[in-house]
């Protein structure tokens, strides 16, 4: 099994931004300025508690429609960032609890994102009881110094969640607000057969996405429970899964290009995600490949 057709471009999209009409420090249309000129392909901009302009193509940029609902849980905070909704989302009440935004966002066509769940505080208890999230972001750019404290990297939670049943595939977005360095920094890179919201939905639902601030995962391939990785040159490149501790998950040389690794299902071994960093530390991740004994699937 390949996760990625190669025939197909990859599209670059950041999926959570915020403007003017919330807290950001730009107008939706300086927003949209910003990234084109950093040569992303598509983008959500969701300010809080707010649906954004509809889906539109505007000089090559797919714009999303988007908002950010948000909930106050005890010891910690649930944002769910919804993209694509129709604008019928606006003629719902979403503040009731966080999983009725999500079955709302997704009965309007939307798909719904967990986000920085490190940032929020999240537990395993909180993210297994959500159902119905397309994904969950892995990385979140602004939510690390000098604008936040380290939390930007929600590997450990979301590999806790997936541990117990919740294996979602993951997203790396800038949250941008400020634009003074935050915004940039990460994106989300589909393999989709056009720039259209349901070319990139679709791809989206098949697992056909990476996310990177800056590395590239070029091919997936999975066959009798060995995972192999293609990448641009990386110093190393890493297998995480449920297992605890398992040999071989750890592969360092200057200019790796490709790495592999062999799964255990018989053990216990449920998925396999894999990060792939490069020599100034940067990161790409992919979505989990959800191991079954003589089967893998992409998540």
């Amino acid at each position: 099994m390949q996760l990625f057709a190669g025939n197909k471009p990859f599209f670059k999209g950041n999926l959570h931004c915020h403007t003017t009409l919330s807290d950001g420090k730009l107008t939706p249309e300086q927003c949209k300025a910003f990234y084109r000129s950093r040569g992303y392909d598509f983008l959500a901009i969701t300010d809080h508690r707010r649906l954004c302009e509809a889906t539109h193509m505007e000089d090559g940029l797919l714009v999303l429609s988007g908002m950010e609902m948000d909930y106050l849980l005890p010891g910690e905070a649930l944002h769910l960032v919804g993209i694509g909704m129709t604008d019928e989302i606006a003629r719902c009440d979403l503040s009731r609890n966080p999983q009725g935004c999500i079955n709302q966002m997704n009965r309007c066509g939307g798909r719904v994102i967990l986000a920085h769940p490190a940032w929020s505080l999240n537990t395993v208890t909180t993210i297994t009881g959500l159902h119905g999230i397309a994904a969950a972001e892995i990385y979140n750019s602004v939510s690390t110094y000098p604008w936040n404290g380290d939390r930007a990297d929600s590997s450990n939670v979301l590999d806790a969640a997936a541990a117990h049943g919740a294996i979602l595939n993951v997203v790396a977005s800038d949250d941008s607000h400020w634009y003074n360095g935050e915004a940039g920094r990460s994106c989300t890179m589909v393999e989709a057969d056009a720039l259209t919201q349901e070319s990139l939905f679709e791809a989206l639902d098949a697992g056909r996405f990476y996310c990177t601030q800056g590395p590239e995962i070029r091919q997936i391939t999975v066959e009798n429970n060995t995972i192999c990785v293609e990448c641009s040159p990386a110093q190393r490149v890493i297998f995480y899964s449920n297992l605890v501790w398992t040999p071989g998950r750890c592969v360092t040389q200057p200019g790796l290009t490709c790495a592999s690794y062999t799964a255990h299902p018989e053990n216990g071994e449920a998925y396999v995600r894999v990060q792939v960093m490069d020599g100034q530390g940067l990161s790409a991740w992919s979505n989990p490949v959800i191991l079954e004994r003589g089967k893998e699937t992409a998540r």
